[in-house]
């Protein structure tokens, strides 16, 4: 009984991450409206023309600023191509677009994240993991409704009519993107690294979920029912960041490393 009862609780958890990372996997579909996008966005008609020498020029500035783009340059020739086609009608003095084009840029590299963490180095990978939980804070802080924060890990639940597009701290997502360049730069060497065995994630998962119950009481079910979760986004911003901290705090960092990458990758699957 207890057994199963272990069980449960891990899978519990396993689906708040899963969830999350296909959250960022769904932000960097092509298919997808981004939290930014109007239906006076981007025209369609720019789409098919190549670049011009303005806008050549933004994509080096847009470079200048988030190295990352480079990065995805080499790693996903598609992508940068996407995320040029966002950079057209690009101007750095209208909010709106500058947000839209930025959402572009992380829901892409998001994406890539998952499709390479296999690969990427220990350290990268605890980098990346940590500065998405300062991101996560930040969120939670400025919006203590948790309605900015839980939209931001589900957008996929959204209903776009209703909610409002999130005001991001850039230079706190910024810096996100920074070690995200970093994990990606350390995945292009395309050597597998360590991963766990289910029997070793169940424990661990097990554990963490111990922890969120010591702390959280039964409303750490709440991860396993996201129509629920989204009646208290508040609540599950906090318990999801505290996942994240208990993740962190682990001791031994090449079997974190192993963990997330383990987990991130199951998004992939």
């Amino acid at each position: 009984m207890k057994t199963n009862s272990s069980r449960k609780t891990a899978v519990v958890v396993v689906i708040i991450f899963i969830a999350f990372a296909f959250g960022f996997y769904w932000l960097g579909k092509d298919d997808n409206t981004l939290s930014t996008q109007t239906d006076a966005g981007i025209p369609s008609t720019s789409l098919t023309m190549p670049l011009g020498v303005d806008q050549t020029e933004v994509m080096a500035e847009l470079e200048k600023q988030m190295p990352v783009i480079a990065t995805i340059k080499k790693l996903s020739p598609q992508t940068y191509a996407n995320i040029e086609q966002s950079a057209r009608d690009y101007d750095p003095s209208n909010e709106q677009l500058t947000r839209q084009v930025f959402d572009q840029v992380v829901g892409s590299v998001m994406s890539l994240v998952i499709e390479r963490i296999s690969y990427a180095s220990d350290e990268s990978v605890i980098n990346f993991t940590s500065k998405i939980n300062d991101y996560l804070n930040v969120l939670l802080e400025v919006d203590p409704t948790g309605q900015t924060c839980f939209y931001s890990l589900f957008p996929y639940l959204r209903e776009s009519a209703v909610i409002i597009p999130p005001q991001k701290s850039q230079a706190v997502q910024l810096k996100q993107l920074a070690a995200t360049n970093v994990l990606l730069i350390s995945s292009e060497a395309n050597i597998k690294q360590p991963m766990l065995s289910s029997t070793e994630q169940i424990a661990i998962l097990t554990s963490l979920q111990q922890k969120l119950v010591e702390k959280y009481g039964s409303q750490s079910s709440i991860l396993g029912n996201l129509e629920q979760a989204k009646l208290q986004p508040a609540v599950t911003c906090k318990i999801t960041i505290s996942f994240y901290d208990d993740i962190l705090a682990m001791p031994d960092n090449k079997q974190k490393a192993a963990f997330l990458r383990t987990l991130f990758s199951a998004a992939n699957q």
